[in-house]
């Protein structure tokens, strides 16, 4: 009896250190890659992407989320709380859209109350979309693009690193085709 005993606890330590084992394994792998990142999986395979493009795509994503914060909420958009978005460009496209939606033209992606910036000039590449006053993260260096689309009159303020705005637009509606983003660390979109 106390063999079996001593056999049934061994057994129960192994097992507990399996589980153990298993759910910290799980867990991890649930940590590093997302629960929902095999949604996003599904959503690159749906769009044709190629798993070379789908693992670039989520570099990006993941680049975005490290410099400006945010949550990942499709395989190429990510929501920065109440404030704003950002929405990536798909591989091969040069205009954002939303992985589920057709294709529109720029002056639907900045649709009113919102000031846009995108990381490329005329209004391609990746873009922020901002409706909430707040101080968003520009993380591009190169020339690019914005749109001031909200209410009349609402100034946005370019910020340098220290966050002192160097610049200021002169009110809704203004918008810039090719202006540069080496010296723009912020926009205060109000």
């Amino acid at each position: 009896m106390a063999r079996r005993n001593g056999a049934r606890r061994g057994l129960i330590a192994v097992l507990a250190v399996g589980a153990f084992v298993f759910a910290s394994a799980t867990g991890a792998a649930a940590d590093a890659s997302g629960p929902v990142r095999t949604d996003f999986a599904g959503q690159a395979r749906e769009l044709g992407l190629t798993g070379a493009q789908a693992r670039g795509l989520q570099e990006r994503v993941d680049s975005y989320l490290t410099s400006t914060g945010g949550t990942q909420v499709s395989v190429n958009r990510i929501f920065l709380g109440d404030s704003g978005e950002i929405v990536l460009t798909l591989p091969g496209e040069k205009t954002v859209r939303e992985a589920s939606a057709p294709r529109k033209p720029a002056v639907e992606l900045c649709p009113g109350n919102t000031m846009c910036a995108w990381k490329g000039t005329w209004y391609e590449g990746d873009k922020i979309s901002m409706w909430a006053c707040y101080n968003f993260r520009i993380p591009w260096l190169q020339n690019g693009s914005w749109i001031n689309n909200q209410s009349k009159g609402t100034v946005a303020n370019f910020l340098d690193d220290d966050g002192v705005s160097k610049w200021h637009d002169a009110g809704a509606f203004s918008q810039d085709p090719d202006a540069p983003w080496y010296w723009v660390h912020w926009i205060k979109n109000c």
